[in-house]
This record gives C-alpha cells, sequence and structure tokens, in this order.
C-alpha cells in the first residue's frame, strides 16, 4: 500500500495508472489512519505518553543506524541489569 508521498509521486509520475477508484480508496485509508490516531491521542491521560508523543512530532529526521550506534550490547545490558539487581534489598 502506498502511503503519503509515495502515492503522490505515484500519481505523478506519469507512467503508472491509477484508477479514481484505486486513488479515493488509498485516501480514504489514509483519512481513517489519521482519525484512528487522532482518537487515539485524545484519549492519552499520561504526560509521559504525551512527552514522548511531542519528542517524536519535534523529529525532523530520525536515523535508526545512528539511534542504533547510541544503544547499549546484549552484554552491557546483562552487566547493568545484575549490577542493579544486586541494589535492591531483597528479603531472604
Amino acid at each position: 500500500m502506498l502511503k503519503g508521498n509515495q502515492l503522490v509521486n505515484f500519481v505523478l509520475d506519469g507512467k503508472n495508472k491509477i484508477s479514481n477508484f484505486e486513488l479515493n480508496s488509498i485516501k480514504m485509508e489514509i483519512a481513517t489512519q489519521k482519525k484512528e490516531i487522532i482518537d487515539w491521542i485524545l484519549s492519552i491521560e499520561d504526560q509521559a505518553v504525551l512527552n514522548e508523543i511531542e519528542t517524536l512530532k519535534k523529529q525532523i529526521n530520525f536515523d535508526f543506524d545512528e539511534e542504533f550506534k547510541k544503544g547499549i550490547s546484549g552484554e552491557e545490558l546483562k552487566k547493568r541489569t545484575t549490577e542493579f539487581l544486586k541494589t535492591l534489598p531483597w528479603k531472604k
């Protein structure tokens, strides 16, 4: 399924033919997706979630590979988790 700018480029390049029915169907699907997202956002009451959405909205470019480089390895995760668990006040 074509999305957003892909749809515009597909229709405007002149090589591909798309019927009005198909175009309207795609537009309706996009409108439905937008409405579902709007309804979901309106239902959110958790400020932390709203802050995350705001941060996402402000991101102009998201480079997955660059963000992935900032992550930690599985071994580092295991090490940090083990260290954290050792700090908890366990009852015996």
